[in-house]
């Protein structure tokens, strides 16, 4: 063990000359990189996992109208991990968060279905709002206002 962690710490000071050396010599980090080229790039924790903005998010309300609830859960089954994910963050679908543990995305189907259903029956002041149902309520708003 200590054997690998000296191994490790003297890599480790290999790499940092390396990069020390590349700041300061162009034509060195140009063979360096002509070196590493080939390599996977380095990742972090969460790199390479796409994210979601709330309009990359499919408005569920709209495709649960349109489609009826058995066809909106073979529509849900059909989207990535991500995107479900997205749903149910930017709805706010579980304030209790557990589904960010779920990798089945069967779990989700039951959860968007019922939640979605619930808020349409209790009508538009409990869905989240989307960005062009702020435009037209104001404008809805404006026109009435002429009209007095």
């Amino acid at each position: 063990m200590q054997r690998a962690q000296s191994l490790i710490r003297v890599l480790r000071q290999l790499a940092d000359l390396v990069e020390e050396e590349a700041r300061r010599n162009a034509s060195f980090a140009e063979k360096l990189d002509g070196i590493l080229a080939p390599l996977p790039k380095r990742t972090g924790k969460g790199a390479g996992k796409r994210k979601l903005t709330a309009k990359d998010v499919p408005d569920v309300y709209a495709e649960y109208q349109s489609r009826g609830e058995a066809e909106f859960g073979f529509w849900l089954r059909g989207l990535d991990m991500v995107t479900l994910k997205g749903i149910v963050k930017v709805n706010g679908f579980d304030p209790s968060k557990l589904s960010r543990r779920w990798t089945e995305p069967e779990k989700f189907v039951p959860l968007v279905t019922e939640q979605v259903k619930a808020r349409l029956r209790r009508g538009s002041g409990f869905m989240t709002a989307r960005p062009n149902d702020g435009q037209k309520a104001e404008s809805s708003g404006e026109s009435q206002g002429r009209g007095v």
